[in-house]
C-alpha cells in the first residue's frame, strides 16, 4: 500500500499534534512501533521548525509497506540556536531514521527523514 499526505501549517504549538495526526493517517497499516516512530520523528522535525524557524511550514509524508519518508520545509535557514543544548530531537531522529538530512534552499530549509519499517527498534 502506498499513501501520501501533506499539509501547510502555521508556526504554532498546535501544529505539532496536527502533524502527528497527518502521519498517523498514512501509517495506519504499519506495525504499531513503525507508526509511533514515524509520529515521533514528525513531531521532532515540526517542533524544530516551530521553535527555530517561526515561519509557516509544510509537512509531507509518503508511506509504503517498507518505509516512511517525512519532509518538513520551512522558510528560514539554519540558525545559531539549533545548537543551544536544549533538546535532543535530532538525536532521536538519527536513532530512529535509516537516513536523515537538512538541505538548505534559497528560501529556507528542508529536513527529511526516511524510516525503514523492519529496522525500527522493538520495545
Amino acid at each position: 500500500m502506498f499513501s501520501v499526505a501533506s499539509a501547510e501549517l502555521p508556526p504554532t504549538a498546535e501544529s505539532v499534534p496536527a502533524a502527528r495526526e497527518l502521519v498517523g493517517t498514512v501509517t495506519g497499516h504499519l506495525p504499531r512501533r513503525a507508526r509511533e516512530a514515524a509520529e515521533l520523528v514528525a513531531s521532532e522535525l515540526v517542533t524544530n521548525s516551530v521553535v527555530h524557524a517561526g515561519t509557516p511550514f509544510s509537512v509531507f509524508a509518503a508511506v509504503d509497506d517498507d518505509s516512511v519518508e517525512l519532509v518538513v520545509r520551512d522558510g528560514t535557514g539554519w540558525t545559531a540556536d539549533h545548537n543551544d543544548g536544549n533538546g535532543h530531537g535530532l538525536l532521536l531522529v538519527g536513532l530512529l531514521a535509516a537516513e536523515w538530512a537538512a538541505v538548505m534552499e534559497t528560501d529556507g530549509k528542508r529536513v527529511w527523514a526516511r524510516l525503514e519499517v523492519d529496522d525500527i527498534p522493538a520495545y
